[in-house]
């Protein structure tokens, strides 16, 4: 049912669905194969109207099930727009909402991986092992020849009931549900432009997931909750402007220089201090992954809303002092030519989605 990670058996769909279930939106990919070749059937997306009242994706009791009910409403007023036939789909399931940790395990057998990995992963996981669902990946090493590397993803059985109740309430037939980074980063492998050691930023709504990536094998990842929603109400109470400007302002102005702009309300200031934390956080991943691995994070791929901010990329790789390009996750899929310059203008938003769409058809 998760997303290690399994394959699926059988005929490959021709058709497959991948939908992200953000904090702020949802969004929708329709993506078909025929032989090598992938082409964008539909997309689509929409805001969630409570999401600057309450954040929709807390599975606190006594809310879950209004969530259910909006998501699913809200999915089928995508597919019934975008006339949408598919019913087979892979759900995201957010970052913050699973927990990761990475293990060694001796030489063994494959058969022996499972149980090794829920008696050393234990002493990890912050919930009962009971209420968690475990999935793992080897990341490093070779059954019965070498000691693993195992990243190990524990995601709790509410969070999986959750979307379950969301796929029955739209009508849909779920057959994977996979944890944000690894669809994020099937997006922006699967054409070969981002080989060797990649890091990874996807800046949302309301988290920020930064992870390391080598040869596109998800190596580590960490989530903090400093996004978007986050530099939009600093600056909403700095200039004492509603929610709906600041966000209008801060995707105009974001971090370029005042002096650039005119009539600026002069947002980089403002944001500098929430970016810089951003920052460390980065660097802290990086940092540690160097000390586990002695590899270095040759480049930086940002993704998601905030990663289209202005001035951001020149920002990060100043301060990174690594190249830092934003990505584009509909490149190499087949699209009408008129829709070009929007799909690389939206791509960093879509990159879960496709992600979760490419699964499905592997």
């Amino acid at each position: 049912m998760l997303g290690k990670f399994s394959k699926l058996f059988g005929i490959r769909p021709k058709k497959f669905l991948g939908v992200d279930i953000g904090s702020s939106s949802v969004r929708l990919v329709e993506i078909s194969r025929k032989g090598e070749l992938y082409n964008l059937d539909n997309y689509g997306d929409i805001g969630l109207e409570h999401f600057n009242s309450k954040p929709f994706r807390s599975f606190k009791k006594n809310s879950v099930d209004l969530s259910k009910k909006e998501i699913a409403e809200n999915i089928l007023k995508i597919v019934k727009e975008a006339e949408i036939e598919t019913k087979d789909v892979c759900f995201s399931i957010p970052d913050f909402g699973s927990f990761f940790t990475s293990i060694t395990l001796p030489i063994m057998d494959e058969d022996e991986i499972p149980q090794a990995v829920k008696y050393q992963a234990r002493p990890y996981i912050p919930l009962s092992l009971e209420d968690v669902v475990l999935d793992w990946s080897v990341i490093e090493g070779e059954t019965s020849k070498t000691e693993l590397k195992i990243l190990v993803v524990a995601i709790p059985n509410d969070v999986i009931n959750h979307y379950r109740g969301v796929a029955e309430l739209a009508m849909l037939n779920l057959k994977f549900l996979e944890p944000e980074v690894f669809s994020l980063a099937r997006s922006i492998t699967r054409t070969g432009e981002n080989k060797g050691v990649v890091g990874l930023i996807e800046m949302g709504a309301t988290s920020t997931t930064c992870s390391v990536l080598e040869n596109d094998i998800v190596k580590i990842s960490h989530s903090f909750s400093i996004a978007g929603k986050e530099l939009t109400e600093i600056i909403s109470r700095s200039l004492n402007i509603d929610y709906a400007e600041a966000e209008e302002v801060k995707r105009r102005e974001g971090l370029l220089p005042k002096d650039e702009l005119k009539n600026s309300k002069g947002t980089r200031e403002l944001l500098l201090p929430l970016i810089g934390s951003i920052l460390e956080e980065t660097k802290k991943a990086f940092r540690n992954f160097y000390v586990q691995e002695g590899k270095e994070v040759k480049k930086v791929v940002i993704a998601g809303g905030l990663s289209m901010m202005p001035g951001l990329k020149e920002f990060l790789a100043v301060e990174i002092k690594k190249p830092v390009v934003i990505a584009d996750p509909f490149l190499g899929i087949q699209a009408s030519a008129t829709l070009t310059n929007t799909l690389k203008n939206i791509g960093p938003y879509y990159g879960v989605a496709i992600g979760l769409a490419l699964k499905g058809l592997e």
